[in-house]
């Protein structure tokens, strides 16, 4: 691949609409068919593996993002082959916001840190110092703590999808869901917020999440090269 064959991928629109501005990229394997991969999240995930650059696996992220796609978080770490006692020193700093009326009164604006253990396992609990609503039955439950023994966390989608708005803010949709039950009584309910990373470490995660990615990568292209014929 020479360094000037450029190619220019047109950013799919955000929300079908505001189209994101034109980046260019050395990747040769996208001259054709780049939106294809951008936005198929099989295909992107099978070239972002592919790539034994460090360099080409950061731009593929950023376009991915541009593109108004999603980053699988917590497939990325899967992928990595690390145990969650290997992830527990990985953390991202974040803060939470409600995405509705009821769980907007629970925002505090507090940076708290996540766990990319947590990720890993798909649910945890919340903090101690923080407050959160669910819905039941038509009803809003209000100002519960966030930790509370009936109650996880979770990702909407349970990839931890990581996406980015304008202002360059990284962000996870999240559910806070409850479940209580006694005798002739149940109490189950989700609320909605979503977990924005502080734009002061968001340069330290993405570098997390390329070198995450990098080094499975470079691991495979060893693995290649030592069965040289094959493939």
């Amino acid at each position: 691949m020479s360094d000037k064959e450029i190619i220019e991928a047109e950013t799919v629109k955000e929300n079908g609409n505001n189209p994101l501005k034109v980046i260019q990229l050395d990747m040769e394997y996208l001259k054709e068919n780049a939106e294809e991969y951008l936005t198929d999240d099989e295909k992107f995930m099978d070239l972002l593996y592919s790539i034994s650059d460090r360099s080409g696996v950061e731009k593929l992220l950023k376009m991915r993002f541009l593109s108004g796609g999603a980053v699988p978080l917590r497939d990325i770490l899967w992928r990595s082959g690390k145990t969650k006692a290997e992830l527990a020193n990985y953390k991202v700093k974040f803060r939470k916001y409600g995405d509705k009326p009821e769980e907007k009164k629970t925002e505090d604006n507090i940076v708290r840190e996540l766990l990319m253990s947590d990720v890993l396992e798909g649910s945890f609990r919340g903090w101690e110092n923080e407050r959160c609503s669910y819905d039941y039955a038509n009803y809003k439950y209000t100002n519960y703590a966030g930790n509370d023994s009936h109650a996880k966390w979770y990702s909407i989608d349970g990839h931890y999808n990581l996406k980015i708005e304008r202002t360059g803010e990284m962000y996870l949709k999240m559910r806070w869901y409850y479940y209580s039950h006694s005798i002739g009584t149940t109490y189950e309910g989700n609320g909605y917020y979503t977990f924005k990373i502080d734009l002061n470490d968001t340069l330290n995660f993405m570098n997390f999440l390329i070198d995450l990615i990098y080094e499975k990568n470079a691991k495979s292209a060893e693995v290649k090269n030592y069965f040289g014929d094959i493939y």
